[in-house]
């Protein structure tokens, strides 16, 4: 990838944008910053463009008007290829900028994994702040949006969507048929998996569900908001909520927002009330709970 310059925003690293303070010229409602998350990481799904995540990114700027916005845009491939150590290298800038002393107990912090190239990139942040501030410390964060993940890993039941998915992001840049496109990636699907088993790698997907349910990884206070369709022909409906009921035997709060019609990371566009009040409410329940905790 390479950096670009995009309205709004200015890249921190090849992939990662920050969204500047002015980039637009509306009204904000004026609330406490003592109530407001001071950072946002939103982890595109893959193959999104900077224009289309950047509406999230807008979304999350009309209710939290005083946090620090990033945005992070991968690719599929990277997500199925790069090795654990390529992809916690990627995302050490978001450690520089947001997290460059270990935490204090001040962050407040929502981190949004969107499909599972963005949960992918999210668990490699939880190992690149290890990275850089030690084992014994976790990436500080009070909720974790899950928009249209986690899915199955099975690759047996998966290769088949995870190959579409791959298409779909990159079938523009070949002149055949979507169909051949399609069985491109699942050939290099097989063969990154062989490879996988024959190396004893962790496949990229596996990895980040076991760190978001190692408690020394990812901390079990913050809540867990799982956004989720019955139309995902990409992450099944079954697959989220038998993920979510294991996050929550592991000891972590699960709330489920399902969404009837909607497709893949379709969700906002389809139903922005719907959307941005589940946000807003988890929100306060999480500043509700940290309020609680304190002695």
């Amino acid at each position: 990838m390479v950096a670009k310059t995009f309205p709004g925003f200015t890249p921190i690293s090849d992939r990662i944008f920050l969204r500047n303070e002015d980039s637009d010229s509306l009204e904000t409602p004026e609330k406490s910053s003592t109530d407001q998350p001071t950072a946002i990481i939103i982890y595109g799904w893959g193959d999104g463009t900077p224009k289309n995540v950047a509406k999230y990114a807008d979304g999350y700027h009309k209710l939290f008007p005083t946090a620090r916005i990033l945005m992070v845009i991968s690719s599929t491939f990277g997500a199925s290829y790069d090795s654990l150590e390529q992809r916690t290298r990627a995302m050490m800038p978001i450690i520089d900028a947001v997290f460059p002393t270990p935490a204090d107990g001040s962050e407040r912090v929502i981190l949004q994994a969107m499909s599972n190239t963005g949960g992918i990139y999210a668990a490699a942040t939880l190992n690149a702040y290890q990275q850089r501030h030690g084992t014994d410390k976790r990436l500080p964060h009070h909720l974790c949006v899950s928009d249209s993940t986690p899915g199955s890993v099975v690759f047996s039941t998966e290769v088949g969507r995870w190959s579409r998915a791959m298409a779909l992001g990159s079938a523009k840049y070949f002149p055949w048929p979507f169909i051949v496109t399609e069985k491109m990636w699942w050939a290099f699907l097989y063969a990154i998996h062989f490879l996988e088993r024959a190396i004893g790698r962790e496949h990229s997907g596996a990895y980040s569900l076991n760190a978001f349910l190692n408690h020394d990884m990812a901390t079990p206070r913050a809540l867990r908001l799982y956004m989720y369709s019955k139309a995902d022909d990409l992450i099944w409906w079954e697959d989220v909520e038998a993920q979510a009921a294991i996050a929550k035997s592991k000891g972590y709060t699960t709330i489920m927002e399902m969404f009837e019609d909607s497709p893949h990371v379709g969700h906002m566009r389809m139903h922005p009330d719907q959307y941005w009040g589940a946000i807003e409410r988890c929100w306060k329940a999480s500043m509700a709970l940290e309020g609680n905790s304190r002695p």
